[in-house]
């Protein structure tokens, strides 16, 4: 599949079907989702802030340098609780 046809054709990621992209956006962690997948395009930041399914486990996470970060977890977590909207199950704030 591509092949020679396929070069040179630029993919436009923002016009991926919606089940599609949710199922992207539920591999990543949701520092991942919060601070980049969202920030692409209003669909995208749509379908992460509406999809429940995708809040009910939350991955917090992170292995880096808590001084280093350009972010506020504490926020970040607040906002992720507050999409679950009351379904949450796990939540993981690991740092290592």
């Amino acid at each position: 599949m591509g092949g020679a046809a396929g070069r040179g054709r630029r993919r436009d990621w923002t016009e991926l079907p919606e089940n599609a992209a949710e199922s992207i956006f539920r591999r990543l962690g949701a520092i991942e989702v919060l601070e980049n997948s969202q920030k692409v395009c209003m669909n995208w930041r749509r379908i992460c802030k509406n999809n429940t399914q995708m809040w009910r486990a939350i991955d917090m996470r992170n292995d880096g340098d808590l001084q280093a970060m350009d972010y506020d977890l504490e926020v970040m977590c607040r906002h992720a609780v507050d999409r679950s909207r009351g379904e949450l199950v796990d939540i993981n704030i690991e740092h290592v």
